[in-house]
């Protein structure tokens, strides 16, 4: 420290008749601060000049205080961001929320007024009408904006499940209908048996024999003793299949179930091949679409 500062400090405090005479000058503007003074009247030359001292040296305490506060304002001022870039996580909950699309819900046709379930929980995805026992197996593809078209085993287009989760059906309405979330549904977990498969065969068989007008015979279910949930639920689909055939079910004499690794369906000279894997589910047979294009081409 300059003498010539520390002389005018202790005229200072001589002239103001404060309690630090002894005290070396504060090391900041905040000990100073402290400091108890008192204010006393001066007169002449020499108390006009510590007067003077002592603004100058506050002004330069404070000076510096400014200068260490402001490095680490300007750091907090770097480090928060504007408030226009701040996420707004109610937006993008939202957001997200929007984009949710129910693994497993029940719709209704805006177009035909049919409600269905859908099912996209497992590996494969289901769609089940409700005034339909048939529990159909879906092909997705998914479109390049991440729109994913869903289709039947015979290419079909059924339904577009939306990037937002919105779902379009195409059943009846080439052009597509919206389907509105009607309820949540259960999954579509393996058919019930109302019946054993040997009684299974038996009626289908009776059932085909009297749209077709002649003895229809069906071979083939010793294979699937196993499988007989699976086996049953075939021989159901195929029975729809041949309904919808139309008149095509005249030539009908047949029809042989094999173990398949893919379903497959072929029809010759009056008998119904159908392939079936059951370890599969319902993607393990065909559709019943894919039996009666098989039959009418």
């Amino acid at each position: 420290m300059k003498r010539g500062l520390r002389c005018a400090l202790i005229d200072l405090n001589v002239c103001c008749g404060t309690q630090i005479s002894d005290k070396n000058l504060p090391q900041s503007g905040c000990f100073l601060a402290g400091m108890k003074l008192s204010s006393r009247h001066t007169t002449g030359v020499r108390g006009a000049r510590s007067l003077c001292l002592m603004s100058g040296v506050a002004s330069v305490l404070a000076a510096g205080a400014l200068a260490l506060s402001a490095p680490a304002s300007a750091q907090q001022a770097r480090q928060a961001p504007p408030v226009a870039d701040r996420p707004d996580a109610a937006t993008q909950s939202f957001s997200s929320s929007r984009r949710a699309a129910p693994k497993i819900n029940r719709y209704q046709d805006t177009a035909t007024q049919r409600t269905f379930v859908l099912d996209r929980s497992g590996e494969d995805v289901l769609m089940k009408f409700e005034d339909d026992p048939e529990v159909m197996a879906l092909q997705s593809t998914t479109a390049q904006r991440g729109d994913a078209f869903l289709r039947s085993d015979s290419g079909e287009l059924m339904l577009r499940v939306t990037e937002l989760g919105n779902v379009i059906s195409y059943v009846g309405n080439k052009d597509g209908a919206p389907a509105a979330p009607a309820a949540a549904a259960s999954p579509l977990d393996a058919p019930a048996m109302t019946l054993s498969l040997t009684e299974t065969v038996e009626d289908l068989r009776e059932q085909l024999s009297a749209m077709a007008g002649h003895d229809v015979t069906v071979f083939g279910s010793g294979a699937f003793a196993q499988d007989e949930r699976w086996a049953s639920d075939a021989l159901l689909v195929t029975r729809i299949g041949v309904e919808r055939s139309g008149d095509a079910v005249r030539e009908l004499h047949s029809i042989r179930m094999v173990r398949m690794e893919e379903p497959t369906v072929t029809f010759s000279d009056g008998e119904l091949v159908l392939g079936v894997d059951p370890d599969e589910g319902y993607a393990g047979r065909p559709s019943s679409d894919a039996i009666a294009q098989a039959m009418t081409e």
